[in-house]
């Protein structure tokens, strides 16, 4: 391939963090009326019904769009696999951690609010008791297989600290990834808690664990965008 139209490309890939970022905050957030989501486990499934589905119905337009702006995050995580890879040498343990962790959340970005999009579209033509199985249990798959994500970046993480050859992020950047990966175990608490700070909505695993999670791929999508647009091309940054 050109070296000039790969770079292009990894540019491309590298700016769909950023656009992640803001066209989920915004399809998810916004649309989807998810600052906070609702907390299903201290609500009836009337309540459910009239209070999230019934009074926003621009929730399944969100979702839908969420659909494929959720995807996003996976030729970014196809770009940061093969700069690691790059740094290395060859495909090791934690940057395999990296790519199908972040494969499988990029997965579960897409497919949950589609399951959100089918409540909100179906409300009214089913019965309310069903619209609150699909939403709390899609909830449930979301947040308790917070695993997957955990795997991607305490790998990542790892992958910073450890391997000196790489340039392209500073130490802290790979403790912040092991933090935000370790914060992730508080999701289990989820179907547990009616309300509270762990509730789906609550103070610690919404606003505190996911914030963190933003800020890290944030920082992590700084500097992946530094290396890509820098013309140097040398093998332990830009060659696939």
């Amino acid at each position: 391939m050109n070296p000039e139209t790969e770079r292009t490309l990894k540019i491309i890939a590298a700016w769909c963090g950023p656009v992640w970022i803001v066209g989920y905050i915004i399809s998810f957030g916004l649309l989807g009326h998810n600052i906070p989501p609702p907390n299903m486990m201290g609500l009836t499934a009337q309540e459910l019904v009239s209070q999230y589905y019934g009074k926003y119905p621009e929730i399944g337009y969100g979702m839908i769009i969420c659909c494929a702006v959720g995807l996003l995050y996976l030729p970014w995580i196809c770009l940061l696999a093969s700069l690691l890879r790059d740094a290395q040498g060859r495909m090791g343990l934690l940057s395999l951690m990296e790519l199908t962790g972040g494969l499988l959340t990029a997965w579960v970005l897409a497919w949950a609010p589609a399951m959100w999009a089918t409540c909100s579209i179906l409300v009214g033509q089913v019965d309310p008791g069903i619209i609150k199985f699909v939403h709390t249990a899609t909830w449930f798959v979301y947040d308790c297989t917070y695993m997957i994500t955990t795997t991607q970046y305490v790998g990542l993480g790892l992958f910073t600290i450890l391997n000196k050859n790489q340039k392209m992020f500073p130490a802290w950047a790979g403790w912040l990834s092991i933090a935000t990966g370790t914060l992730f175990v508080t999701c289990m608490l989820i179907p547990f808690s009616k309300d509270g700070p762990f509730a789906v909505g609550g103070l610690w695993n919404y606003f505190i664990v996911f914030g963190t999670w933003i800020v890290v791929f944030g920082c992590y999508s700084y500097f992946i965008l530094k290396t890509v647009y820098k013309r140097d091309t040398s093998a332990t940054t830009l060659n696939s």
